[in-house]
């Protein structure tokens, strides 16, 4: 059978029957490779499944629904004929199958716990350039010290020369993964590509929000996938020469205002839901605490199996190899090792404890204004000594302030989305011009501490 002729299909919860085509169904065969099967165990909402216990889903899943929705995207893309953006222009059979590569590589280099790891494990800002030197890239190119830690690490994944990921796309291509890192980094032919995989509407979103909102179970992150592909298109840049990707002007916006409720929307109840982010804080109060104290090598905790987190709470980067090794399967492990530890540190058995039993710090009582208020040092002192007369020995460890900024459009003109409107005067529109008023950003700050000492807490934030 010709290649061009070769469908491989996946049966999907979201999107029903996803078919790959042609070249696009390397797709298909990258899934062997150890480097995408630790996605399956690292779950999209980190610790959401605690208060959603639908919220199984895995970051493999998200990449492949990702991939998916591209290739929807850059199909329609090729397609349009109302566009006056030349034919070599248009993405061709080998750009649609690079895309769908990266969207299904996109997330490839996340930590355990989604974004928490990242947080508190890692830091931020972290040291960038011990992990560039560690994943064995190259210390000249300024562009990957700016990047966020996941995509540094996805970056020296693809780049392993000893990895199976690497191996199988350069059989299939000699430097193909070079250029799939210059894509996910912007840098691509056609230029306006890249933009389906990282703006305010892209396909990464396209497909979290209908995923997130099915495994949830609820109905706020739902929209109209068809139709918002079927307005997509290419215009001209509003600066320069070059092109980028939008929504027809007269046809989309409606669909692109639903897009961004439902986002909104997932944030106020999914993301931001109160007992979530206890959750998330918990095990960032944990991970902090095994930082400060070290993590032993003894007993249980001595297997090998923990030795990447011994050496990143440490301050150490990773190699490759031991990278595939961390997900959320072995830190549910390290968590019960500790909680069972009886000769370690009381406050990290205690923490680890708490969380196994799901006995889960309490948001005080206050409003964002409030919390905002209580943060000088001093109220901080004084919010400390009231959990102590409750917690005894470092209070600190019991008290987590939650700051959780939302915002909705990008600055940058790489990332900003557009309308585009070619019957118009003007060739582009961006979203935020027609629809910034509808949505501003926002920032939700909490305290959360053990439920005994809520009401003293509250008392010292209000006094």
């Amino acid at each position: 059978m010709a290649m061009e002729s070769t469908i491989r299909r996946i049966q999907d919860a979201v999107h029903g029957l996803m078919e790959f085509r042609g070249l696009e169904t390397i797709v298909i065969e990258l899934l062997r490779t150890p480097e995408l099967q630790r996605l399956r165990r690292i779950r999209q909402l980190g610790m959401a499944h605690q208060v959603f216990p639908g919220a199984e889903h895995s970051r493999l899943a998200h990449g492949l629904g990702a991939s998916f929705v591209s290739v929807r995207f850059a199909r329609q893309l090729a397609q349009d004929r109302s566009s006056p953006v030349a034919e070599i222009l248009r993405p061709g059979a080998e750009a649609v199958r690079d895309l769908a590569v990266a969207a299904l590589c996109h997330d490839l280099g996340h930590g355990p716990l989604s974004h928490a790891w990242e947080r508190v494990v890692v830091g931020e800002p972290y040291d960038a350039a011990q992990w560039i030197d560690s994943l064995g890239l190259d210390s000249s190119d300024i562009a990957l010290s700016k990047l966020k830690w996941h995509e540094l690490v996805g970056q020296g994944l693809l780049a392993f020369s000893l990895g199976d990921l690497h191996r199988l796309l350069e059989q299939h291509e000699e430097g193909f993964t070079l250029r799939l890192r210059l894509l996910l980094m912007g840098r691509y032919f056609p230029e306006y590509l890249p933009r389906l995989l990282s703006s305010d509407v892209d396909a990464d979103r396209a497909d979290y929000l209908l995923r997130d909102a099915h495994y949830c179970g609820v109905n706020y992150g739902r929209y109209d996938l068809d139709w918002l592909v079927s307005t997509s298109m290419v215009g001209r840049a509003p600066h320069g020469d070059g092109h980028v990707v939008g929504f027809d002007a007269r046809k989309a916006p409606r669909v692109v205002e639903q897009f961004l409720t439902a986002r909104a929307a997932m944030y106020d109840t999914v993301y931001c839901h109160k007992t979530v982010r206890s959750v998330e804080g918990m095990m960032g109060l944990f991970l902090r605490r095994l930082r400060d104290v070290g993590l032993p090598a003894t007993g249980a905790l001595a297997s090998s199996l923990f030795s990447p987190y011994r050496k990143m709470l440490t301050g150490r980067a990773l190699e490759c190899p031991e990278l595939l090794r961390i997900d959320d399967y072995s830190i549910s492990m390290l968590i019960q090792a500790v909680a069972e530890d009886p000769a370690g540190d009381a406050v990290a058995r205690d923490l680890a404890s708490r969380i196994t039993r799901r006995e889960l710090l309490k948001a005080v009582d206050l409003s964002t204004e409030q919390v905002i208020n209580a943060l000088e040092p001093q109220r901080m002192q004084e919010i400390y000594k009231a959990v102590k007369r409750y917690r005894g020995a470092e209070p600190e460890c019991y008290v987590y302030i939650d700051k959780y900024p939302f915002t909705m459009f990008n600055t940058s003109d790489q990332d900003v989305s557009y309308f585009i409107d070619q019957a118009g005067s003007s060739d582009e529109i961006r979203h935020h011009e027609i629809l910034g008023k509808r949505f501003q950003d926002r920032l939700v700050c909490r305290i959360y501490t053990v439920e005994e000492a809520r009401e003293d807490v509250r008392r010292v934030c209000l006094a």
